[in-house]
């Protein structure tokens, strides 16, 4: 292939991805062309283009009626494949059912994606009243909300510094300032566990541990979250000790899959943004 020939290619995959990126964005409500094109500067024709080809390929679907563009099934059976990197998400699930009947609240399952964490499991617990903030697939800047906050917050310094930069213009959209992620950032290293205490969300309380390697770096996080008048300090303690021993048993069985990557392969892969 001639160089000219694959700078063409990969601007068009970035293009697509860019499209991509749009459409998950707005899953709840649709996206139209509009959005698109203000989105990715890309323009009207060219970003009907895309979303055409997406549609042809089952990555996105149109709703006919509304002429809004969801994502599509395909798209969610390769982002469940993409989650379940190392069997993470089987692995977790008999932790997270015991942890929902323990504390009859919900807990939530975040991988670090990139400079993102995403939710890739939830489970309910018995309580009636639900604190049911993330669903499957949904992504946040790392340190909001307490499983992502634990994802940033247990990094080597460097890198926690780098990717807290990174995340700080984007925390106003969550009712956080930059200051104030930095301090959590550093209740949270100072605690060894992570708490969003009504940050995020008024009258909801979450904690959260990290899932580490060996050499304690964080590659996902589980959490507990409920209504604020469930998470006392004294109940909050036992919870968190509960989760520590939910994560163990958890990063005992990853510590054979991880053990087999070359030294270092793994944060390259975080880094990247491709799930692992």
């Amino acid at each position: 292939m001639q160089s000219n020939d694959k700078a063409f290619s990969i601007q068009s995959v970035e293009r697509a991805l860019a499209v991509l990126d749009v459409v998950a964005a707005r899953a709840d409500e649709g996206c139209r062309l509009a959005d698109v094109v203000r989105d990715t500067d890309l323009g009207r024709a060219t970003g009907h283009r895309f979303l055409k080809a997406l549609e042809g390929l089952g990555l996105v679907e149109l709703e006919a009626h509304s002429g809004r563009y969801f994502p599509g099934v395909r798209l969610a059976g390769l982002g469940a494949a993409a989650s379940n990197r190392f069997g993470l998400a089987r692995r977790a699930q008999p932790s997270m059912r015991r942890l929902a009947e323990r504390t009859s609240d919900t807990v939530y399952l975040t991988l670090r994606v990139g400079d993102e964490a995403m939710c890739i499991g939830r489970e309910e617990g018995a309580f009636p009243i639900k604190t049911l903030t993330l669903k499957a697939g949904d992504r946040r800047p790392l340190g909001v909300g307490a499983g992502s906050l634990a994802l940033l917050a247990f990094l080597p310094l460097e890198e926690m510094q780098r990717l807290l930069d990174i995340a700080a213009p984007a925390a106003p959209a969550f009712g956080l300032d930059g200051a104030t992620l930095r301090e959590m950032v550093e209740t949270s290293r100072r605690c060894g566990f992570a708490l969003n205490d009504s940050r995020v969300i008024p009258g909801m309380t979450a904690v959260a541990v990290p899932i580490s390697t060996s050499d304690g770096h964080p590659i996902a996080a589980l959490s507990v979250a409920a209504i604020s008048s469930r998470m006392e300090p004294a109940r909050r303690t036992n919870v968190v000790a509960w989760i520590r021993e939910e994560v163990r048993l958890i990063e005992s069985e990853l510590a054979p899959v991880l053990g087999s990557m070359a030294s270092g392969s793994w944060r390259a892969i975080l880094g990247k943004g491709s799930v692992a």
